[in-house]
């Protein structure tokens, strides 16, 4: 029979023993070091997709008019509005990919 307490075997070493454990001071150092590169390095990315995210939602939206007190816009203001979104949308048309069978 063999005795529970007499257990000479090493215990499994574990995923995190495997990785990190085992590692010498400046090992761990030198991967600790890479922290601040590998965030720095999301957190540009996120900002990249985020402004062109943006940039493609609002790039028909060119800024805001005072208004008057009594109802909306005036029409000059108003028409002035719609002849520059146009004008931007326009710009955007010579831009995007022809493809086939699209407008």
């Amino acid at each position: 029979m063999t005795n529970p307490e007499n257990n000479d075997r090493k215990p499994k070493a574990t995923l995190w023993h495997r990785l990190w454990t085992s590692k010498s001071p400046e090992e761990k150092k030198r991967i600790r070091s890479f922290a601040p590169l590998i965030f720095y390095s999301v957190a540009v990315m996120y900002g990249v997709v985020y402004l062109s995210i943006l940039n493609t939602v609002n790039r028909d939206k060119v800024g805001t008019t005072v208004k008057s007190w009594f109802g909306g816009d005036k029409p000059e203001v108003v028409a002035a509005r719609e002849r520059d979104k146009q004008a931007l949308k326009d710009s955007f048309k010579g831009l995007r990919k022809r493809v086939s069978g699209g407008r």
